[in-house]
């Protein structure tokens, strides 16, 4: 079941990701270091207003919201989440008006009519994202998740070759594309237009499970783009421009490689938990876990080797030294949050104990600053980007160092050494080629990887590759007797 929710979901968990890999070096090409580091900063201040604004709701809505209630349940919850909208969004727009982005302060005129626009929508798309996923709507799910990062991009590419090349102007790009998927969104859901029928009984409900995630959620913009503004304040908006590229290109492989198989994940082990009991539910945790390594290792190993020939490639000159320093150990801070959020994490979520988390979450956030800034002061940039990564191990170790103590929780090591054996032997496969910076160099790099990867993985485990192949022979002989005409004449 695992692998099915994964393979329908997994349009939308490929697109965005891609086309955010992409435009990460992409406008390198277009934006000055200074625009680069405003639009960072401002892609940052939207992951704080749905952090604190509408975090909370979504985690509610994932957890409990239940597709196949009765209509009076559905009316109790569609009012509600639209009065929760309503005044989320008021509350953003007022607090980006006085957020102070860094040592420049508050933003100012066009870049803020567009800031505004870009928040909203932005934001509005990932909790109707998260509302999708749980009603297994894919196609609704994959024009929410890819429309913005795809569209958008193509978007704000045209309008800079008619517009200045601002922040501002690639903001709008994003801005159009996420209101036409809200408009498709909102033809496919069913929405409430009484939100004074709030049920105050749900919000608390609500508040209740979901306070603890919007700290949560706050510490975990912290840690992620903390950096950003410790930079902006010592070094300049331009310092921000120059590591975002590094720094997001890493963060954003982890992210795309781990949103591969977690979609469906949690919910199908809270979906077990409740069917089976917890057991059942935490065994699926581990079986989310080695799918989740499983698809991280090769992605993040694979980055690392060619990182340098790729960066060459594609990256514009005045951003390549930096990014080149910062871009293993992006990776490597990366690879230890998804680990930790989509594992470590969910053992509690799954008990229902969101405070733990949220405590790592603050241990996190607290490092973050600390040892960023510590680095930032002893060795520049880079070692502030280091002492962020050194933060992410410790608290990798203390999320599961607890899970293990509370709830018996392991990560299976014959899974991680069977990872990692693959993993090795891809790297040192792709090593020897001596990857050059040319497209077909690269690309020979990366098919050789898969292959090995693939061959690896599969020789360490025989019975499910035997699995998955008997079960894709099935299913492409179903496809092609299905697209058979038939022969046989009809009666008349």
């Amino acid at each position: 079941m695992l692998l099915r929710q994964t393979l329908l979901f997994l349009p939308a968990q490929v697109l965005g990701p891609i086309f955010q890999l992409i435009s990460a070096f992409a406008w390198t090409h277009v934006l000055a270091p200074a625009e680069m580091g405003s639009f960072a900063l401002i892609s940052a201040a939207q992951e704080l207003a749905f952090a604190t604004g509408l975090m909370w709701f979504a985690n509610y809505t994932v957890r409990y919201f239940d597709a196949a209630a009765s209509n009076a349940g559905k009316d109790r919850f569609h009012a509600t989440e639209t009065a929760v909208l309503i005044a989320a969004s008021l509350a953003m727009g007022c607090s980006l008006v006085v957020l102070p982005l860094g040592a420049a302060g508050p933003i100012r005129g066009e870049l803020l009519a567009a800031s505004l626009a870009f928040v909203l929508t932005r934001s509005l798309v990932s909790y109707l994202a998260d509302r999708v996923r749980v009603e297994g709507d894919t196609l609704a799910y994959t024009v929410l998740q890819s429309s913005g990062p795809v569209a958008g991009f193509f978007i704000g590419l045209a309008l800079v070759k008619v517009l200045p090349p601002t922040a501002a102007t690639v903001l709008w790009g994003y801005t159009i594309a996420q209101a036409a998927s809200l408009a498709f969104a909102a033809g496919r859901l069913r929405f409430s237009g009484r939100p004074h029928h709030c049920d105050a009984t749900l919000v608390r409900q609500a508040v209740a499970y979901g306070v603890p995630l919007f700290f949560g959620g706050l510490l975990v913009w912290i840690a992620n783009n903390g950096l950003r503004f410790i930079i902006e304040w010592k070094e300049g908006v331009a310092a921000v421009g120059l590591v975002t590229v590094g720094w997001a290109l890493g963060l954003r492989a982890a992210g795309f490689a781990s949103m591969l198989t977690t979609a469906a994940a949690f919910p199908l082990a809270v979906k077990r938990a409740r069917d089976e009991g917890m057991a059942a539910g935490q065994d699926q945790l581990v079986r989310n876990g080695v799918l989740l390594l499983a698809t991280l290792a090769p992605a993040i190993a694979g980055l690392y080797v060619i990182g340098p020939p790729l960066i060459e490639l594609i990256v514009a000159t005045p951003y390549r030294a930096i990014t080149t320093q910062v871009l293993p150990i992006a990776l490597a801070t990366g690879a230890m949050r998804a680990v930790r959020i989509h594992v470590a994490n969910q053992v509690f979520l799954l008990h229902e104990k969101p405070l733990v988390p949220t405590l790592n979450d603050g241990l996190d956030a607290a490092l973050t600053v600390l040892l960023g800034g510590a680095g930032l002061w002893l060795a520049g940039v880079t070692g502030c980007v280091m002492g962020v990564m050194i933060g992410s191990g410790i608290t990798l170790v203390t999320g599961f160092a607890a899970a293990w103590r509370w709830h018996a929780f392991a990560f299976p090591l014959t899974g991680f050494a069977k990872v990692t054996a693959a993993t090795l032997a891809m790297g040192a496969a792709v090593t020897r080629l001596d990857a050059v910076p040319t497209a077909a160099g690269l690309t020979l790099a990366i098919l050789t990887g898969a292959a090995v990867y693939g061959a690896a993985l599969a020789a360490l485990y025989p019975t499910h590759a035997l699995t998955a192949i008997t079960t894709l022979q099935r299913r492409l002989s179903r496809l092609m007797a299905s697209s058979t005409p038939s022969t046989q004449i009809p009666h008349p």
